[in-house]
């Protein structure tokens, strides 16, 4: 395990009151209060002006009828985009177990969370309950998880990080990932390459694609001759993506899917297409979810650590909060491991 460890400031933010709300859109107090509160007596144009800039600046919603919360509930908020990534749920299982033996407990939050307007949805749990948040399914430009740091709330990002905000990291070296797979095909014989990655402004997409690509380039392949498809981490996008590759002329021997559940649509359209794997196609993808291990699937993948991803961002949040939200940020890379399985094989 690799530690990577950065200065960051100690100044505590001053509290944002309902009058800077108000200030910065020109309106009444009593007016921004109603529009807090849902009064239907408020357009929906004024009601939005005033949650965007209330989340912008960070203004703490009063709890309603409740004292302000003096003591740790020993409650974790932890941020997913969606379930439908085994991935995803092998890794809430972990988190679950780790924070258990430090006695603490998780709520589940889905939700993309790169939207400040969502965030005001989530403020009375956040800021009247959670003692911290991990956040597993942040993107590149997330304004919200720098929000939730510069109003300091103990934070660690696991799977993903988040460019130019300061914070707790747990992630693999995605650049190296995609260097591995793309050397994997390469020594294959395969020189007509595809990717097909999740969503562009996801840090796993950017880095992985951004690794093959390199890697090939110095092997002597140009970036323009290598397909690159930037969709959604779905069987869906897997197989629309893989389709269309291989009704192409010169169609390419092998793809390097973004994940797992990408590889699955993949090797579906293959089927669907008559091309088989891996005397026609290769395929190999990232996570090695356990049915990638299946003897009906027998995906070729890149492992990442998911257990040990779990208990390391777990144990950061919880050193977090001990702290008081004091320290200088960490970030932790894990290592990954090819796993080679019957989708790759010699190019044909």
């Amino acid at each position: 395990m690799q530690t990577k460890e950065r200065a960051q400031g100690r100044s505590k933010p001053s509290k944002v009151r309902l009058e800077d709300v108000a200030e910065r859109l020109s309106l009444s107090i009593s007016t921004v209060s109603r529009a807090l509160a849902g009064h239907p007596a408020i357009s929906s144009e004024t009601r939005s002006a005033v949650q965007t800039v209330a989340a912008e600046l960070g203004y703490r919603i009063p709890s309603q009828g409740r004292p302000t919360r003096k003591s740790a509930t020993k409650l974790i908020g932890v941020v997913v985009g969606a379930l439908h990534n085994r991935f995803m749920t092998l890794l809430l299982t972990h988190l679950h177990d780790a924070l258990q033996e430090f006695d603490y407990q998780i709520t589940l939050m889905i939700d993309s969370m790169n939207d400040p307007e969502n965030l005001l949805a989530f403020r009375p749990l956040i800021d009247g309950y959670l003692d911290g948040m991990i956040f597993a399914t942040a993107t590149l430009d997330s304004p919200v998880v720098a929000e939730m740091q510069r109003r300091g709330i103990p934070l660690v990002l696991v799977v993903r990080s988040v460019d130019d905000v300061r914070v707790d990291t747990v992630e693999v070296d995605n650049i190296h990932a995609g260097t591995i797979a793309a050397e994997h095909l390469y020594q294959l014989g395969h020189r007509r390459i595809g990717l097909v990655m999740g969503a562009q402004n996801t840090s796993t997409s950017r880095d992985r694609a951004k690794g093959a690509l390199q890697w090939l380039e110095e092997a002597g392949i140009p970036r323009a001759s290598v397909q690159l498809v930037f969709s959604d981490y779905t069987s869906e996008a897997g197989y629309s993506s893989a389709i269309a590759m291989l009704s192409d002329d010169n169609r390419v021997t092998g793809i390097i899917a973004g994940n797992d559940t990408i590889a699955l649509g993949v090797l579906e359209a293959a089927k669907r297409q008559g091309v088989a794997v891996p005397q026609q196609l290769s395929v190999i993808g990232f996570d090695d979810m356990p049915l990638a291990g299946s003897p009906l699937v027998a995906l070729t993948s890149i492992r990442q650590p998911v257990e040990a991803m779990a208990r390391t961002a777990a144990r950061r949040l919880v050193e977090r909060i001990r702290a008081g939200g004091m320290g200088a940020p960490v970030h932790d890379v894990l290592p990954i491991q090819l796993v080679r399985r019957d989708t790759t094989g010699p190019a044909g």
